[in-house]
């Protein structure tokens, strides 16, 4: 079945955190850690990932932490899961440059492509903000 990963939904759960706070404000990632319950490990991997695609910055010192790059409204869903995971990809043979063994035979690869690309529009057109 197809299921979004627990990496991602974590991610997620972080990013919506730093998204909920005022404006000024920083989070750790220990603070959300132990606010949301996921592993401060984890966490703080995922903040990295989400600093590297420049969705979240990083605040050094003292009082340092992660805050949006921009509002809420302007980051999709698609950033954060490209950011946590890489590209929405449901079928593995779409986007991969080695042939499948059933290449010639294979009668759902297009009719599941079509499917990937609504769901990635759906994604695309999803932003953080629908989820505060």
């Amino acid at each position: 079945m197809l299921k979004l990963t627990k990496k991602f939904e974590y991610g997620l759960l972080a990013i919506q955190y730093i998204a909920a706070m005022k404006p000024g404000e920083v989070a750790t990632a220990r603070q959300i850690s132990e606010e949301i319950g996921i592993p401060y490990e984890f966490v703080a991997k995922v903040l990295q990932q989400l600093a590297k695609e420049s969705l979240i910055d990083s605040v050094q010192g003292v009082r340092g932490g992660y805050k949006l790059n921009r509002p809420a409204a302007n980051i999709s869903l698609s950033q954060v899961a490209a950011a946590i995971e890489g590209p929405i990809q449901l079928i593995e043979c779409e986007g991969n440059e080695t042939p499948c063994d059933m290449l010639g035979t294979c009668t759902i690869k297009k009719p599941l492509t079509k499917i990937q690309k609504r769901f990635r529009e759906i994604f695309d057109e999803a932003t953080l903000e629908e989820i505060l």
